[in-house]
């Protein structure tokens, strides 16, 4: 019996950015898959495609606030930028890499500074002489 990993699942949330509000669930990439979006020019047919693979769901609505489909043709029905925005959220999930903190972050405190060990000075003066 062989091992089968477990395909990652994407909950994207575009809370602070011009699609707030938007909320879709997607795929992970395979390598095979990256390797082919990179280095590529992200436009047109190459991007349609390779989102709507991903696609499990999303709360699209159309102009009469029906849902958008999660397919090839509900893709091409929606605004270029949104699309890359949502492929550029899955490769940077998919990649692993954490999204930056909000400038809302604290910074917390700096560390107090080790205290310097004080001991009284020496009686003889000659002690502190440098020989020339």
């Amino acid at each position: 019996m062989g091992y089968r990993p477990k395909r990652r699942i994407y909950n994207l949330n575009f809370a602070g950015t011009e699609y707030e509000g938007l909320e879709v669930a997607a795929r992970g990439m395979t390598v095979g898959e990256e390797l082919e979006l990179d280095g590529q020019d992200l436009t047109g047919d190459l991007i349609v495609r390779a989102l709507a693979n991903r696609l499990i769901s999303w709360n699209v609505e159309d102009d009469n606030g029906e849902p958008v489909p999660t397919t090839f043709e509900g893709v091409c029905t929606q605004d270029g930028a949104m699309i890359l925005a949502i492929l550029n959220a899955v490769r940077q999930a998919n990649s692993g890499v954490p999204d930056p903190l909000p400038e809302t972050s604290p910074s917390g405190e700096t560390s107090p500074a080790p205290p310097i060990p004080m001991a009284p000075l020496s009686e003889n003066l000659e002690s502190y002489a440098v020989p020339v």
